[in-house]
């Protein structure tokens, strides 16, 4: 045998027992994620165990690593992601056309590295998001349970925001094209402060938080109808800088509530609301209302008739209606096809992650909020409510 085919030999038993460690690495961290994700689904008190004890530990490494640089590092790999696999596409396509010797080894070790950064990858996001997905629900309550609320006190909860957002517009400044102008401050300390303002009540959200990112490529995250997404990758709090100014601070409160541990739609909602109501910034009161008046106007006009929709509407002061058309202007403009295959996407991941009504979970909030105000809905607004509507009251579900 010639020394020439001695050498093929020994390279071609390096790259079989190469392969072979991938292939080990990639099953070790397959099994290691569903096992994790086994014991989430199998046992809240694991979940919530978890991230109590673990998560804090990601946020104070990772997420203080990653802070440092000025720049979305996740949108950076999200770019270099795809360069790669253009390359890897590339560069097998073209062993196959020269006809490379040693071809199927070659494409087998192409694809073993694939499968060790994708396995890597899963296992990454099991440890810093998935396990979250299985805590114990959130509530307003000290029962942990929301009960079934009525049409009547969905309209209370829909008269008593419209009144926080009729005060909160006197004391907020809007632009020359009637936008919310900006406050002179630091945007991530503004948050961090607020969400620790919930610690006594929330202990997990206290501590560190790394300095949220502005997107460099806003408007493609607008086509796909994205306001902000939590890196699980960096730890990192990104926002979309292109939207409507008065959706910024709540979307990087809500964020922030994925980055603790909270990775359900509503929840993180629920608690960017409660964050910017309590903030001392007016900017973030205004931002967290206005938000939550947007998704319970939505209810309303799903579970009641359109004249009283109505009449709710035109109590909301001019300059906050106007400031919702350009909203709605804006994601009008920025609604393609690849909006809805964003949108569905959304929906399907949301429900792989236990969250069953998939991008519906994001309306949840308005259950959140409806069990926060039950002592004040009636209280204060029950004059307001048409009879009709609270009958039934604790046996009515909202649809």
């Amino acid at each position: 045998m010639r020394s020439a085919d001695y050498r093929y030999i020994s390279t071609d038993r390096k790259t079989v027992s190469s392969n072979r460690r991938a292939l080990i690495y990639s099953m070790v961290c397959i099994l290691l994620s569903l096992l994790l994700t086994f014991l989430a689904r199998s046992s809240e008190s694991f979940a919530q165990w978890y991230g109590d004890t673990v998560t804090p530990l990601y946020v104070n490494t990772i997420g203080r690593f990653f802070s440092i640089f000025p720049f979305s590092v996740f949108e950076f790999l999200i770019y270099l992601a795809a360069l790669v696999l253009l390359f890897f596409l590339v560069w097998n396509f073209s062993l196959v056309i020269k006809r490379t010797p040693r071809l199927k080894m070659r494409l087998f070790r192409s694809f073993s590295c694939l499968l060790c950064i994708l396995t890597s990858l899963l296992l990454i996001f099991t440890l810093t998001a998935s396990v979250h997905y299985s805590k114990p629900a959130l509530s307003a309550g000290a029962d942990n349970s929301l009960r079934e609320y009525s049409r009547g006190e969905l309209l209370g909860l829909a008269f008593l925001l419209v009144d926080e957002i009729t005060k909160l517009e006197k004391e907020v400044t809007f632009d020359e094209r009637g936008l919310l102008l900006p406050e002179d401050m630091d945007l991530g300390a503004t948050a961090a402060e607020a969400m620790r303002g919930l610690a006594d009540r929330y202990p997990a959200l206290s501590g560190y938080y790394p300095s949220p990112k502005p997107v460099l490529f806003s408007k493609g995250m607008s086509y796909l109808g994205i306001t902000g997404i939590f890196s699980p990758f960096t730890i990192e709090a990104n926002y979309n800088r292109d939207i409507a100014p008065f959706l910024i601070p709540y979307t990087v409160s809500h964020e922030f509530s994925h980055l603790k541990g909270f990775m359900r739609e509503d929840e993180a909602g629920f608690l960017a609301y409660l964050a910017c109501r309590d903030s001392r910034s007016p900017q973030f009161r205004y931002s967290g209302t206005l938000n939550a008046l947007l998704y319970t106007l939505n209810e309303l006009y799903n579970n009641v008739d359109r004249s009283l929709y109505d009449s709710v509407f035109l109590r909301i002061p001019e300059p906050v209606r106007m400031e919702m058309a350009y909203s709605r202007g804006y994601w009008k403009k920025h609604t393609s096809a690849v909006t809805t295959i964003a949108k569905s996407a959304n929906d399907k991941y949301l429900m792989v992650n236990a969250q069953t009504e998939g991008v519906k979970s994001y309306g949840r909030i308005v259950d959140l909020m409806l069990d926060e105000y039950a002592h004040r809905i009636l209280a204060e607004y029950k004059d307001m409510i048409p009879e009709y509507l609270l009958d039934n009251m604790a046996h009515t579900e909202l649809n």
